[in-house]
Formats: structure tokens, C-alpha cells, sequence
């Protein structure tokens, strides 16, 4: 049943992608800790691309499931977007401390418990100020000397500019913006790692996104600003 799942969650994520490669690891989908209910399979590097950025992800990231963790521990949708993001930045924070590629299972379980322990205490990544209302700039569907003019024009007076990438994780995304001198527009930023195949019903679509008003909260007003020439089916609003 596990490597059915794995086929299908496969097929939803990775459908549109570039060529396939050879080179499946056979660990690939296999899990041992006790936590494994939680997590998606893992997918293979080939299929760590998408299709919409027309962009390698900067990691693999780990996928939960989250009609497991809604059933167990009663996590709302943003709680959930929230538990799967900070624990990839913890998995990448460890990775790049480290030559070590993998976690044992007794580290699977504290990261996890930990990350999980930390989100239902109320710590949150993405952290706003109070805002009436944002807008979401989408990276790959402009280039950097857009964006520069987009974040210092007036338009973000009286609202929150966040710059989301589909394949940048969050630290990727920090030395990016560090090396396009963009660290003074105030920008706030949303990841890849906060990508779910699950909807905020908890059911499993295809293709990655993020419900943005599920996360941000109803009463904020969310615009999306995308390149009319490359629209992005990641961001969702209703």
C-alpha cells in the first residue's frame, strides 16, 4: 500500500516535469522512525523540479500528510503549512552543519516532535506585523530588475510586499535576495518548503500549492502579482 501511495503522490507532484532520469536511490520511500506515519514518500531527485517555475527546487523537501497529523493532533491548515515548513528549515539548518545526508530515526522523531512541539506553542516562520493587507510577488515570473522596481515603487505604502519562489527553500531564498542587494525593501518571504499537494480540506490534488488566505488569516486582503505572460497555479485564494 506505502509504494502505491508513493506511485500516485508521484504522479499528482511531479506531472509536467523535465525528463526522467535513472537514478532513484532504492531507499527512496522507505522510513523507519516511529513518526513515518506523518510523512509523504520521499520523492526521487529526479522529480524535485516544478513545472511552473521551470526550476529545480534548491532542496528535497519532506511532504507531510496532512489528514494523518489533522486526525492525531488537530492541526488546522496554517498550523499544518507551518509544522511542514519549519521542519524542512530545520532539516536544512542541520544538513548544512553537517556532511551527515540523512537522519536516523531517533532524529526523524525529534525533529519532529520538537517542530511539532514548537508550532502548537504558537511559534511561527512567517511572522507579520499587523497589516490590513499584503501582496504576494511571485519571483520566477520576473526578473530581479522588475521585482528591485516593483518593491520600491509606492504601491507597497499600504500594504505588505512577500516575495514567494517555487524552488527556493527558505535560506536559498535569503542569500538570494542578499545577493541581489535587496535586503533594504523589507520584503517578507514564503518558500517552496511551504508547498502542499493537500488542500485545506485535506484532500490530495495534483500538483504542489499554498491556500494563502488559509494562512494568512480572512480578515487580511491577499493580491497575487504574477507576470501576465506566466501565470502560477501554486497560489491559491479563493
Amino acid at each position: 500500500m506505502k509504494y502505491l501511495n508513493f506511485l500516485v503522490l508521484l504522479s499528482l507532484i511531479s506531472c509536467g516535469s523535465g525528463p526522467v532520469k535513472k537514478d532513484i536511490d532504492p531507499a527512496t520511500g522507505y522510513r523507519t522512525s516511529g513518526v513515518e506515519q506523518f510523512f509523504l514518500p520521499e520523492l526521487p531527485k529526479w522529480s524535485n523540479f516544478s513545472p511552473v517555475g521551470n526550476c529545480f527546487k534548491s532542496s528535497s523537501f519532506t511532504y507531510l500528510n496532512f489528514p494523518k497529523l489533522k486526525e492525531s493532533y488537530q492541526l488546522s491548515y496554517g498550523e499544518m503549512v507551518e509544522l511542514q515548513a519549519q521542519y524542512n528549515e530545520r532539516l536544512e539548518n542541520y544538513f548544512r552543519s553537517t556532511a551527515v545526508r540523512f537522519l536516523k530515526p531517533v532524529e526523524e522523531a525529534s525533529f519532529f516532535s520538537n517542530t511539532l512541539e514548537q508550532v502548537r506553542g504558537g511559534v511561527r516562520s512567517l511572522k507579520l506585523p499587523p497589516v490590513n493587507e499584503v501582496e504576494v510577488i511571485w519571483l520566477e515570473g520576473f526578473t530581479v530588475s522588475e521585482i528591485k522596481t516593483m518593491a520600491k515603487s509606492d504601491r507597497f505604502d499600504e500594504k505588505l510586499p512577500i516575495l514567494f519562489s517555487s524552488c527556493h527553500s527558505k535560506q536559498s531564498l535569503a542569500q538570494w535576495i542578499g545577493q541581489e542587494q535587496l535586503d533594504d525593501l523589507g520584503l517578507y518571504t514564503l518558500s517552496a518548503e511551504w508547498l502542499t499537494p493537500y488542500n485545506s480540506l485535506g484532500e490530495l490534488k495534483a500538483g504542489l500549492r499554498l491556500e494563502l488566505q488559509e494562512l494568512l488569516g480572512k480578515k487580511i486582503k491577499v493580491t497575487v502579482t504574477t507576470s501576465k505572460n506566466k501565470p502560477t497555479t501554486e497560489l491559491i485564494l479563493p
